[in-house]
Parts: structure tokens; C-alpha cells; sequence
């Protein structure tokens, strides 16, 4: 009997150790906090539809990995789901699409705290008057959330509901609104009505892009055009064309012939005799004393050999 009574209560014993071992796991199902939960509406900006990023974090000391589920409009097509490294680029998050009680739901696995859903949803009214009627459904107890809105290129008349704030402009110079929500509980739904004019339904990003090879075609064609470097380029050929032409001409003056006056200044200072006159010069007069002297100066008798007197006057000769 007492063996029995052993074996039950070693039994039991092992019931509440399982029981107590289970229910930390049981604690781990809670549904996560959510530390910011961030909502943007962006109609007709790089697509006709309206574009949906959601934008958030789980709270501090949430265990991960965790598994955050975020539902999104029946036929929406979903196109990111990320979250964002230390430089700000959106890295790939595991994620799967599941049936939702009223559309779809992305289910994604976070490893760390922060995550980025973006979709598309296609549920504009045609132009000039477009608008749009949306709820968004909070999946979590958020402790901050907030609202935004871009207003696209070339509208106007804008009705917003609930009011927003107008903050600046975005980078392509259209107005933006913001509304803070503070917290939100789970399941909290914050229907949104937005209605504008636009006559077009030409998405933002694309006329920006149209209009930007406009705006290069002057700077195009002015490249196309004569080139703006030929000039001082020509000119620097012919300057020097003209440097190189003038100390080929001081070299020649210098070695060639035509500087007398610097091989005669040279000569001078080397003490070299100066050149003698030509042959014919001082030979003349010697020649011309020679023939006089043959002759008498008194009675023109010519003298004969070593005559020192005329033989005809007596005359002496010279």
C-alpha cells in the first residue's frame, strides 16, 4: 500500500514539474508591444495606386526571434518587407503571405526590433477628382504611432479625414502632413478619407523624370557644339611654335657668321693683331716711287743703271 502511495505522489510530482516548465513557454505566446508603429500614405508616386509603408519597432526587451503578423487590404500587392541596417538600407526579411479575417496578413519573422512593410494598393478614383477611403488596423499595443501623408505632384483641393497637420516638402517639392496618434491598443482601427483634384494620372516620380532630360538638353547640345577647350589649345600650340622659332634663331646668330662685331671684340681682348689692309694697298706706293725714280726730274732723261746723275743736265737723282 505504501508502494502505491510512493509511485502517485512521484507521479504527481512529475505532472507539476511539466506544468511549471510550461509555463514560461506559455508566457512567450503574449502578443508583443509594439514601441512605434509609423503609417505613410503615398498616392500616385512611383505608381498610380497608393503606396502604404509601415514603419516600426517592437518594445524594449521583447524576445526575439518573433513572429509579427500585419494585415494588409485584400488585394494589395505587397512590396517590401524588410528592416533597416545601421546605414539606413533595407535588408530582406523572411515573410509569408496568409488569409486575413478582412484581406491578407504578412506574416514576417523578426530577428531583431525593427521592421518596414511597404504595399501597394490599387483603390484610387479615377482623375480629376481622385480619392481614397482606408482603414488601418493596429496589430499590436503600439506605445507611439503617427500618420503621414504625401500629396502628389499637380493636385489640389486637398480634404483630409481626421485632420492633418501640414509639415514641409518632400524632395520633389510636394506638400507633406503629419498626425500623431500617441498609443494605440491592439486592434485599434484608424479609418482614413483623403480626396484631391488632379486631372492626370501620371505618377509623381515619372513626370520628375520626364522633365529632367529636358533640362539637360541645353547643357547637350552646348557639349555638342564647338568644343570650348580649342581655343586655348590652338593658342598654345602657336605659342610655341613662335618660343621654339626664336631660340633657333638666337643660335644661329650666335654661332654663325653674322656676328662680326662679337669675334672682333673677342679678338681684342685676346690681344690679337689687327688685320692688315689688303696687298694691293701698300704695294702702290712703293711701285709708283719705283717709276718716278727712273726718271730726272729736271730734263726727264731716264736714267741707266746705278746713275746718281743725269747725264744730260747733271741733275741728282732722287
Amino acid at each position: 500500500m505504501f508502494r502505491y502511495f510512493q509511485i502517485i505522489t512521484l507521479a504527481c510530482l512529475a505532472l507539476f514539474s511539466v506544468v511549471g516548465a510550461a509555463l514560461p513557454a506559455g508566457a512567450q505566446t503574449e502578443a508583443p508591444q509594439l514601441a512605434t508603429w509609423d503609417v505613410q500614405l503615398w498616392p500616385e508616386y512611383d505608381d498610380p495606386s497608393l503606396l502604404v509603408i509601415i514603419t516600426g519597432a517592437v518594445a524594449e526587451g521583447t524576445a526575439l526571434p518573433q513572429t509579427l503578423r500585419i494585415p494588409v487590404p485584400a488585394g494589395a500587392r505587397v512590396h517590401a518587407v524588410a528592416y533597416p541596417d545601421a546605414t539606413g538600407n533595407l535588408l530582406t526579411l523572411p515573410w509569408t503571405a496568409e488569409a486575413g479575417a478582412d484581406g491578407q496578413v504578412v506574416a514576417l519573422e523578426l530577428d531583431q526590433p525593427r521592421f518596414v512593410v511597404e504595399y501597394y494598393a490599387d483603390i484610387l478614383s479615377p482623375p480629376p477628382s481622385r480619392s481614397f477611403s482606408l482603414d488601418l488596423p493596429t496589430p499590436y499595443a503600439a506605445q507611439q504611432a503617427s500618420l503621414a501623408l504625401r500629396l502628389p505632384a499637380r493636385a489640389s483641393d486637398l480634404q483630409v479625414t481626421p485632420a492633418m497637420t501640414a509639415g514641409g516638402l518632400d524632395s520633389l517639392g510636394n506638400p507633406t502632413y503629419t498626425l500623431d496618434l500617441g498609443a494605440l491598443p491592439a486592434g485599434q482601427s484608424v479609418p482614413v478619407q483623403v480626396s484631391y483634384t488632379k486631372v492626370d494620372a501620371t505618377p509623381s516620380t515619372a513626370q520628375q523624370a520626364a522633365a529632367t532630360p529636358a533640362a539637360a538638353a541645353p547643357a547637350a547640345a552646348a557639349t555638342d557644339s564647338s568644343p570650348a577647350w580649342l581655343p586655348g589649345v590652338v593658342g598654345v600650340a602657336l605659342g610655341l611654335v613662335i618660343g621654339a622659332l626664336a631660340v633657333y634663331l638666337l643660335w644661329r646668330r650666335q654661332s654663325g657668321g653674322g656676328s662680326r662685331q662679337a669675334r672682333r671684340r673677342k679678338a681684342r681682348r685676346q690681344g690679337a693683331a689687327p688685320a692688315r689692309p689688303p696687298a694691293s694697298q701698300p704695294a702702290s706706293q712703293p711701285a709708283a716711287a719705283a717709276a718716278q725714280n727712273k726718271f730726272c726730274v729736271q730734263c726727264g732723261q731716264q736714267f741707266e743703271g746705278d746713275d746718281k746723275f743725269c747725264r744730260s743736265c747733271g741733275a741728282a737723282r732722287r
